[in-house]
């Protein structure tokens, strides 16, 4: 363990990185950095694209054939500790390897504690290096799907971290029910947070002629954009409006079938994913942000999308399905606006009377922008999950 005089030694294990639908997680290493730690990601696999943290990496191809003997009494322990079920253990086993590994340079950079972002594969990993490292304390952030359709070990897996960390509260009482009651103290709930600086408030006075929409996400059944499509079909014979789709995934060949099945090809447009530093220019000339949300059958269902803090810290309004940790940000008709989820009527209302009312646009906007400052900050966030995660490594 570091003095307080020390650089804290913090691993983040991470099963995609950079990767451009978890673009908060290399905000939140890059301004934990800034606090003073040397903060170095342990790296299951890199993801299509998305933002380097600019932090010092342990990537999973870096593995030699002689790093498997250093991940057997990792494996052992992960087994003993009650985290074998047949899958997880064969997860483990086929990346024995990339264990010992990161045992190995865990060991050689003297880390003190890691970190682990979603409850599935990469918590599993930081216990079982924690196995084999006995110094090293264990944490994990977990954020929607891991809880809501993949929870059986988490359970276990909360037994041996420190500190538990969801990033909403209504994540928080997921996962405190998922934990057993001596463990449900260590659930913190820490917010993502937004670079205020760069996602500075720019309101738009009115809407343009048509009204241009946003939409941000990644392609799956989650994040609603077929209600958005249907909405639109209603919403054209009422207004003007032209829609960007920014994102990809494995419903976008489907999406964009409907849209031409709905015959919204001159007002809605697929862009794929967006440079994240370009992102504040797209918040700044769209005229509303819609993030259609729903719990898809598989019981999937957001936390709390960051592009609606990103766009509230901007000014654009937001109109949201009031779902997953969506309402503890887009307050109804006082930060924005909210309709049922997987609602196309009530979605196609909300947009056309965030565009059109002005009184309830420079309300929700002015309020938005008080609440990103207030919970939302990057650097405040990031500060705390430092100072949680360094009491833990204690």
């Amino acid at each position: 363990m570091a003095a307080a005089s020390e650089p804290f030694r913090l691993g983040y294990v991470l099963e995609r990185y950079p990767n451009a639908s978890e673009t908060f997680i290399a905000a939140e290493m890059r301004a934990v950095a800034a606090c003073g730690a040397e903060v170095t990601a342990f790296v299951l696999s890199r993801g299509p694209d998305g933002v380097d943290a600019g932090v010092r990496t342990a990537r999973a191809d870096q593995a030699g054939a002689a790093d498997a003997a250093d991940a057997l009494g990792a494996v052992r322990l992960a087994c003993g500790f009650g985290l074998g079920a047949p899958r997880a253990l064969a997860g483990l086993l086929r990346r024995r390897r990339v264990l010992g590994f990161f045992v190995r340079r865990a060991r050689e950079l003297h880390v003190e504690h890691l970190h682990a972002h979603f409850a599935g594969l990469p918590t599993l990993m930081a216990l079982a290096m924690a196995g084999e490292l006995p110094e090293v304390s264990v944490s994990f952030a977990a954020h929607a799907r891991d809880l809501y359709v993949r929870p059986k070990t988490i359970a276990r897996k909360g037994r041996g971290a420190r500190v538990c960390i969801a990033c909403t509260e209504a994540g928080a009482g997921r996962l405190r029910a998922l934990l057993r009651p001596a463990d449900r103290p260590k659930v913190v709930r820490i917010y993502h947070g937004t670079d205020l600086a760069r996602f500075a408030y720019r309101p738009r006075p009115q809407p343009g002629r048509p009204a241009r929409i946003l939409a941000v996400g990644r392609m799956v059944p989650k994040k609603g954009f077929d209600v958005l499509l249907h909405a639109l079909r209603r919403l054209r014979t009422r207004c003007a409006v032209l829609c960007e789709i920014a994102g990809d995934g494995p419903l976008r060949a489907a999406l964009e079938a409907l849209a031409r099945r709905l015959d919204l090809g001159d007002c809605v447009s697929f862009a794929g994913w967006l440079p994240h530093a370009d992102m504040p220019e797209r918040y700044h000339g769209a005229d509303l942000l819609a993030v259609p949300s729903v719990r898809a059958r598989d019981g999937d269902v957001d936390g709390l999308p960051n592009v609606a803090v990103e766009a509230l810290a901007c000014g654009t309004p937001v109109v949201a399905g009031a779902v997953g940790g969506l309402p503890e940000a887009i307050r109804a008709d006082q930060t924005g606006l909210l309709c049922p989820p997987g609602d196309p009527d009530a979605l196609a209302d909300a947009i056309e009377r965030m565009l059109t009312d002005a009184r309830l646009r420079a309300r929700v906007t002015a309020a938005g922008r008080r609440l990103a400052e207030e919970q939302f900050d990057l650097h405040v966030n990031a500060r705390t999950v430092h100072d949680v995660l360094r009491r833990a490594a204690t």
